[in-house]
């Protein structure tokens, strides 16, 4: 079966120096099949000059001020690849990755979808190696662990995917909803499941993609992520689940705590008892973290890392849920195309590096840190 043609889309928007990394990566593609670069978001002059150097023939969109699903609509129109990669400027792709989808969406053509995680890069901070470990971590992030960590590979659900890394076949894929500020992808592919869809998560499907430089970035991040959930569940309330809303669980709970210690003066152990639950737990799990990077003392980072993921999405859950879309509305500008030169299969084997030392280094740190 001839291996799917792949358009590559991504938005621009993290910088240049991230932008340049990530086409570096798609450069040095090996054995690659033919593919198509398309770039939208509001790209700097410095950020097209990065295109061009890398790909001369991507084809560059200036969607202006929309919000992310709006921005990837026009390249989803545009593209004329089997298979659409999403992938975030921010991402660096091994050297395989691109073989390895059209190889598993040959072998699996029941499947519509395909996804696998992201890890944290190499030579990353320790604040971004401890954070990457915590977004990988059960207590952490529940069930959407699996975006950060790999899994055994199989038939999955939305929460096994991130829009980072995750690819659509043409004939399934839909617009993404226009006014959420993020969980656009959670949005579509409950979408496509409810419609019949089949979804497979591959491990070998992976990604680095950048964590957060600093706790505020952190917290903004996990802001943005439980708000974009909170938009989801008013949009869908079918898709709510449990783990959803035990951050705003948990931040009511305190909340009531704080306000019946200033009122009464007391607080029962049996009040108290659930605080003390998760606290073991969120102790338990800094540990965990900590053994897993073979560094005790990363353990008070790992803890307030955690904490400070469900307290921001609990945020902004509610957030999302209180005040709806609560985004840039309205019908926005027609994207404004700078090129459309089609890829050429001669064209991108041009470009592909044989770099197997970068190769096999990328692939081994990887590995190692599963």
């Amino acid at each position: 079966m001839p291996q799917p043609e792949i358009s590559i889309c991504i938005l621009a928007g993290h910088g240049v120096e991230t932008l340049d990394a990530c086409l570096e990566s798609l450069g040095a593609q090996v054995s690659a099949p033919s593919f198509e670069l398309l770039i939208g978001g509001n790209p700097t002059p410095e950020a097209v000059s990065v295109v061009r150097r890398h790909f001369p023939a991507a084809q560059v969109c200036d969607t202006g001020r929309r919000l992310p699903g709006a921005a990837r609509n026009p390249l989803i129109e545009r593209a004329s690849g089997e298979l659409l990669l999403f992938l975030d400027d921010d991402v660096t792709a091994p050297p395989e990755l691109l073989r390895r989808l059209a190889d598993t969406a040959a072998r699996h053509p029941e499947a519509s979808v395909f996804g696998g995680p992201n890890g944290t890069p190499p030579n990353s901070s320790r604040f971004q190696v401890v954070q990457g470990a915590v977004l990988s971590s059960l207590v952490g992030t529940g069930p959407v662990s699996r975006r950060y960590g790999a899994r055994h590979p199989g038939f999955a659900d939305e929460r096994w995917f991130t829009l980072c890394n995750l690819a659509v076949r043409r004939r399934v894929m839909l617009p993404f909803l226009n006014e959420l500020v993020c969980a656009e992808e959670n949005e579509l592919l409950s979408k496509l499941r409810s419609e019949g869809g089949t979804m497979l998560y591959e491990p070998r499907l992976w990604v680095f993609h950048a964590r957060r430089g600093s706790l505020r970035s952190f917290a903004r991040q996990m802001l943005k992520y439980g708000r974009g959930r909170g938009q989801l569940l008013a949009h869908r309330p079918g898709n709510v689940r449990a783990a959803y809303l035990a951050p705003v669980a948990l931040l009511l709970y305190l909340v009531a705590l704080a306000t019946l210690a200033a009122v009464t003066g007391r607080v029962t152990v049996l009040v108290l008892a659930p605080l003390g639950l998760y606290c073991a737990l969120v102790i338990a799990t800094a540990l965990r973290v900590a053994w897993t990077l073979r560094r005790l003392a990363a353990a008070p980072l790992a803890g307030a890392l955690v904490l400070t993921i469900h307290l921001c999405y609990g945020v902004g859950v509610l957030r999302g849920l209180v005040f709806g879309g609560g985004g840039r509305r309205g019908r926005a500008r027609e994207g404004h195309w700078t090129s459309t030169a089609p890829r050429s299969r001669e064209a991108v084997q041009s470009s592909i590096g044989e770099d197997s030392a970068w190769a096999s280094q990328v692939e081994a740190v990887y590995l190692d840190n599963l």
